[in-house]
């Protein structure tokens, strides 16, 4: 009997034992990964965190904390020396603030009329049977492949021939072309893809026509896939440089993106203001991306783009 008792006792102090040398493990697993994400998140800010503590300093500022750790805090803990940068960079460049104005009503017109245009196309390559509807869905995914930098150049000459350069419809001619994308066309259809289509045919039953079944029942149920877009919109319109450098040459008219390079290539040059000015520009890319990440991961698998 003590031989058996013994046994089971040496054999629960090794279950024991086990429980306690895997639960270690659990922990210093957990431990090392906390190590590595706090590392990693340390990399991806610390850019952010010294164009921001600088955008509070003057330009002799920056560089006389370069090569210390004061480079990564403000100049004094007076918050009102702060925006010496901010408000210098608004003085001293007049279409700074037009330039903002700018960016924000391009984006919102962009996201209108993306929402509009690409949600019915792909509603349409979704739900209509029509001859070449499998072609044209397996064009849009092959030239999904081409990058959009090579289309610069011809949709430049095609806008040129159409009078849509001048300084009075440049505007015109820079915000069309984003209207359509065949990304966004084949997101929106493969989110209708995945909606039970007996909603729409109880509709039409009820005598709603195809464009208002469209408007009344499918655009309040896709909620997440339109928000992605918007956000995506967003993100590439507020950032867009290339096509918006070659649509505007006149200051009065460029987006914020655009602008930036005007400060930065400025004679002398004031890093204070540069950094303030590009502080400026990720403040809403930021706030967008923060507040609305459940929207983009939510819109994104439904897509089937992961």
């Amino acid at each position: 009997m003590k031989t058996v008792s013994s046994g089971k006792k040496s054999w629960n102090n090794d279950i024991k034992a086990g429980h306690a040398k895997r639960l270690a493990v659990k922990i210093a697993v957990k431990i090392a990964l906390v190590i590595l994400c706090a590392f990693l998140c340390f990399i991806f800010l610390f850019p952010v965190v010294w164009m921001v503590s600088n955008s509070f300093k003057t330009n002799d500022q920056v560089y006389a904390q370069m090569a210390s750790w004061q480079t990564f805090f403000p100049p004094s803990w007076d918050i009102t020396t702060w925006w010496v940068s901010y408000t210098k960079l608004f003085t001293d460049f007049g279409d700074f603030g037009q330039s903002i104005l700018n960016s924000i009503l391009y984006c919102s017109v962009t996201i209108v009329m993306v929402l509009l245009i690409n949600s019915l196309a792909g509603y349409a390559l979704a739900r209509f049977k029509f001859p070449g509807s499998k072609v044209m869905t397996t064009i849009i995914l092959l030239l999904m492949m081409v990058p959009v930098e090579t289309s610069v150049v011809p949709t430049y000459i095609i806008l040129y021939y159409l009078g849509l350069i001048g300084e009075g419809t440049a505007v015109i001619g820079y915000l069309i072309p984003g209207f359509a994308s065949l990304f966004y066309t084949y997101m929106f259809r493969q989110y209708f893809l995945s909606m039970p289509p007996e909603i729409e045919e109880a509709a039409r039953l009820d005598g709603c026509s195809r464009i208002g079944v469209f408007f009344r029942m499918i655009l309040p149920l896709s909620k997440p896939i339109f928000a992605t877009v918007a956000i995506f919109t967003f993100m590439g319109s507020w950032n867009e440089y290339i096509f918006a450098q070659l649509m505007f040459p006149n200051p009065s008219y460029q987006p914020l993106q655009v602008f930036l390079q005007l400060v930065n290539t400025s004679t002398p040059k004031d890093i204070g203001m540069v950094m303030a000015s590009l502080t400026i520009s990720t403040i809403p890319i930021a706030i967008v991306y923060i507040f609305a990440q459940k929207y983009i991961v939510e819109g994104v698998s439904f897509t089937g783009l992961k």
